[in-house]
């Protein structure tokens, strides 16, 4: 068994298997826990990357990376 600690999003590689990150709030409409190779660890779920390119033909890593974010990195500021 292999301990992750981490304190940023990052995507994971494993065994050769390249998992990306997602909150319970973006997952795609395709996902299915039953069905889906996918790892969940602290309030994020990283689903394999080949079930991407399997259910969504124009998925791109390239973009998903360039929308990649982390809440803290944002430096919006909410005012009222």
């Amino acid at each position: 068994m292999q301990k992750l600690k981490f304190n940023q999003l990052n995507i994971l590689k494993l065994n050769n298997k390249t998992y990306l990150p997602y909150q319970l709030h973006q997952l795609p409409k395709w996902f299915n826990k039953y069905n889906s190779d996918f790892i969940s660890i602290k309030g994020y779920t990283y689903i394999l990357l080949e079930e991407h390119i399997e259910h969504n033909p124009y998925f791109t890593l390239d973009k998903f990376k360039s929308t990649l974010t982390f809440n803290r990195d944002l430096t919006y500021v909410q005012k009222r």
